[in-house]
Order: structure tokens, then C-alpha cells, then sequence
């Protein structure tokens, strides 16, 4: 008898391919997003000393971490729910609101993962397109919201990959008139510096999604938590894995609220840098480059491709974003550390000229 693995693969699944992405420690990565600076001087010492009982499973509701993630958002532990990254917030959501049967409505182009676990949720994914300025089409959201299995709106907020960000009075008439779960992503907020994280207590159907992967530089531990009324809170408690967040990403998380100014000096400078690059690319001819408010630029040379090429030979990695809906091909960069930035202007300079 055939015994062929892939006839049991769920359908779901099936058309899945595998997340891969390059390693190249020799480039200088400007394709992540991510906060290139290295953590305070001081949490490294501290994170280093003491005896950590890793032979123990960390604290299962990572009560302290929340309490201090509740003291920097102004909320309330009962509130907060942590996970390993956003990956996993956004799945979590989708196994408890989700499902066969069920929608989500998304607003493309955005963050790409939110297709991923609808489909691996098997959770009907329902588009509605930016307008033409990158705007919220909210009167198509709320008509799209309006069907009885649109369970769940994700609004990413700066959004991923555009940088735009969209009005609060928008998002909250959404909240307001859809009556369905509203998840805010709120990523690159500290950049953006603009929140709905006040508006929780007014709303049991939204729900603020954060990381310490981008502004506090631990991409590496994917860490990140919900903020929403506790009792919606306790409704994706119900799905969350027991001891879901190892104790290092705990303990790390818990620091890193410690140094709040440092962290603060590092956003400043992460968004001089970025308005440097934008401004340097803007000066190039037959470059489209989009408004931001999070630490990375989308933006549109005449050959997309070619420049990703270039650029690669040159030795930097960014993300080819490819056919984007509304805007075709583009480009995405993080803003890296001076010196890298630096080193970028020079090489796109070199490459528009020998285009032109």
C-alpha cells in the first residue's frame, strides 16, 4: 500500500511553501526591520548575573513581565497576554476568533502573516485594498464587516510595509460600527509615537497587539503582547500553550522596561537616520519613496529587481517586496546604524547614476 505523507497534509496547508529567509552575516541587513543598535550597556551586565534556574519552566503567566509591560502601557496586568513575537499573538487570536466558517478582514498591502495563520486556522481571508493615497478603504471594511462570519479586523498601525499611518478617528469608527474583533498591530508604534492603547477601556472588541522585536531590539527572542479588557483577554488565554515565553525572553522583556530613556535615545536616533535615507532617496531621479512613520521606507526605483541585485552585490540585503496590490514592485528598507546608512546612499547614488 501507498504510504505518501503528503496525501494526509491538511488543505490548509497544502499550498503552503516554507518561510525561508537568507542568511548572509557577511551583508549589511537592511531587509528586517529590526533595531540595529545593541541592548544598554547596563541590562547586558545585569542579564548576566545571578543564577538562572533554566532546569525550571518559566512563570507560566508571566506574571512579572506583565505587570511591568502593564506599568509602561498604563493598563492592567489582567489586561495583557505575552507571546513569542507577533507570529504567535496573531495566531492565538485566529484559533480562538477564527476558523472554518469565520473571516478576517484584512487592508493589503500589510503584514503578510496575517494570510499565513488564516490559512493554517482555515479562517476565510477577506481583502480590502488600501485607497490610492495608502488610506483605509473603511467604508468597504464596514460593509465587508457587515457579513455574519467576518469575525475579526486587522488594522496594522504603522503598517507593514507602506509606513503609513492611519487616522485614529478611523480606526475607532471601525471599532465602534463594525462591533467585530478589532486588532490594532501596533509594532511600530514607539517609532510612530501615536497609540489606541488608551481607547481599550472603552472597547471589549479591541485589541492592541505589541513586540520588543523592533524598537527594543530583540528580534531574536520574539517577544510581544496584547493589550485588550481583561475579559477578552481571557478568551485567547483559553488557546495560549502553557509556559508559551521561555524565562530568558521573560527576564530580558523585564530589563529592558528598565532602561526605557536608553531605548528612547536609540528611537531618536533610529528616526534621524530613517528621515536621512528618506531624504537621500527622494533626491534620486525615477524613485518613488512613500511617507513613514515606522523605522523603514518602501520605496519604488524604475527596476526594482535590478536594484535588489545591485544592492545585494554590493553587499546589502533589503527586501524585495515584489508585486505589492495598488502599488507593483517595490523595495523595503530598515534604517541600519550611521556608518550603514551611510555606505547605502553611496551605493544607491552609484546605481541610479549608472541607470540614468
Amino acid at each position: 500500500m501507498e504510504s505518501n505523507p503528503e496525501r494526509f497534509v491538511r488543505p490548509g496547508v497544502r499550498q503552503l511553501v516554507p518561510y525561508e529567509t537568507k542568511h548572509m552575516p557577511e551583508c549589511i541587513k537592511l531587509d528586517a526591520n529590526e533595531n540595529p543598535f545593541p541592548w544598554p550597556v547596563g541590562m547586558q551586565e545585569t542579564l548576566f548575573k545571578g543564577k538562572p534556574a533554566f532546569n525550571r519552566y518559566p512563570d507560566g503567566m508571566g506574571q512579572e513581565l506583565r505587570t511591568r509591560i502593564a506599568k509602561y502601557t498604563k493598563t492592567s496586568p489582567e489586561g495583557i497576554l505575552i507571546g513569542n513575537g507577533s507570529d504567535e499573538l496573531i495566531q492565538l487570536i485566529l484559533l480562538t476568533f477564527g476558523g472554518l466558517g469565520k473571516s478576517l478582514i484584512i487592508h493589503p498591502p500589510t503584514f503578510g502573516m496575517y494570510q499565513i495563520y488564516a490559512r493554517l486556522t482555515e479562517t476565510t481571508v477577506v481583502e480590502v485594498p488600501l485607497l490610492n493615497g495608502l488610506d483605509l478603504d473603511t467604508e468597504q471594511m464596514l460593509k465587508a464587516a457587515q457579513a455574519p462570519e467576518a469575525h475579526v479586523v486587522v488594522i496594522c498601525n504603522p503598517n507593514n510595509p507602506t509606513g503609513s499611518q492611519f487616522p485614529r478617528d478611523e480606526i475607532l469608527r471601525l471599532v465602534r460600527e463594525s462591533g467585530k474583533i478589532v486588532v490594532v498591530d501596533e509594532a511600530y508604534a514607539e517609532f510612530s509615537e501615536e497609540t489606541l492603547i488608551p481607547e481599550i477601556g472603552n472597547y471589549p472588541n479591541l485589541v492592541i497587539m505589541r513586540t520588543f522585536s523592533k524598537a527594543f531590539g530583540m528580534a531574536g527572542l520574539r517577544l510581544g503582547y496584547l493589550i485588550g479588557q481583561p475579559e477578552t483577554i481571557s478568551l485567547i488565554n483559553r488557546v495560549r500553550p502553557p509556559f508559551n515565553v521561555n524565562s530568558f525572553s521573560q527576564k530580558v522583556g523585564i530589563l529592558a522596561l528598565d532602561y526605557l530613556e536608553e531605548y528612547q535615545n536609540q528611537i531618536d536616533q533610529i528616526k534621524v537616520e530613517t528621515q536621512k535615507l528618506q531624504y537621500a532617496l527622494k533626491l534620486l531621479p525615477k524613485v518613488t519613496v512613500y511617507p513613514t512613520r515606522a523605522n523603514f521606507i518602501l520605496f519604488k526605483p524604475e527596476d526594482p529587481d535590478l536594484w535588489a541585485s545591485e544592492l545585494l552585490k554590493r553587499g546589502f540585503l533589503v527586501r524585495n517586496m515584489g508585486e505589492l496590490p495598488i502599488l507593483g514592485k517595490c523595495l523595503r528598507i530598515s534604517s541600519g546604524m550611521p556608518q550603514e546608512n551611510e555606505e547605502f546612499i553611496r551605493a544607491v547614488k552609484e546605481i541610479s547614476t549608472r541607470q540614468s
